[in-house]
């Protein structure tokens, strides 16, 4: 299941700026050659930055080996548009009628389907309130762990109580959002990661948004009182990067003095 970027061509451009391949550099390449071929470059210009781009991330990568994946991905970008959506918007009259369920995880999961469904009528025209994504990717995004037996409990009584309705094909697994209701904006969703610890931050709980990933986290209480700024993955990056900078700038100082 591909992963979910609302602006694809920035998410490109940072990924090229980092020099990060990510978890599946099948994605990354689609959005990269997506973001090349909207910037004017023609397929075997695309092609050839693709093959940069691989090295510049694994200098020892051998390009035969990617060659299948890369071809691959470049025939994808050139049938398919870029999404770029600013975010998704939940309103008032939804968030009230997710409130009103019993228990956080039925919540988390009723506004995760709520966000999913909201995405893809955005991308597809003819979405119509369905969310195709797979069972795992929603309980990851809603930060749910539990067992299958309690998550199609909470996928029946959702249903049970007309918020969403299942396919009719036996085969297919997707459900329909039936709650997308019109009215003010309660909140503006931009970032598809951890949706259900966003939900438990609207509604006052110690969760915050790290300053430099933009990742929805857990308030530990680590910071005696003071809010915290970014995540752990992000603390300890930032940190050893003022560290190699500080040592970076004494070791210049003491050069300059030397040659004085």
């Amino acid at each position: 299941m591909t992963s979910i970027v609302l602006n694809e061509n920035d998410w490109a451009r940072e990924q090229i700026n980092n020099r990060n391949l990510g978890v599946k550099p099948y994605e990354t390449f689609c959005r990269i050659a997506r973001y090349y071929l909207d910037n004017g470059d023609n397929k075997k210009e695309v092609r050839k930055k693709l093959d940069s781009f691989l090295l510049l991330c694994e200098p020892t990568a051998s390009l035969p080996k990617w060659s299948n994946t890369i071809d691959n991905a470049l025939s994808k970008a050139i049938k398919c548009r870029a999404i770029d959506i600013e975010y998704i918007p939940i309103t008032r009259p939804e968030m009230e009628i997710i409130d009103e369920l019993k228990g956080r995880q039925l919540q988390r999961l009723a506004f995760t389907l709520l966000c999913l469904a909201k995405y893809w009528d955005l991308v597809n025209a003819h979405g119509d309130h369905w969310v195709n994504s797979r069972d795992t990717d929603i309980m990851r995004m809603a930060n749910i762990n539990t067992s299958v037996k309690r998550q199609s409990l909470m996928y029946h009584t959702l249903n049970e109580l007309g918020l969403i309705r299942f396919s009719k094909k036996i085969d297919n697994t997707n459900v329909r959002v039936q709650f997308i209701t019109d009215g003010q904006e309660a909140l503006q969703v931009s970032d598809f990661r951890n949706l259900g610890y966003q939900y438990l931050m609207y509604h006052g709980e110690p969760y915050y948004v790290c300053q430099n990933c933009g990742l929805t986290v857990k308030d530990n209480g680590r910071t005696s009182g003071r809010k915290p700024k970014y995540c752990n993955k992000c603390a300890i990056e930032i940190y050893m990067q003022q560290t190699v900078n500080s040592v970076m700038r004494h070791r210049s100082i003491k050069e300059n003095k030397s040659c004085v």
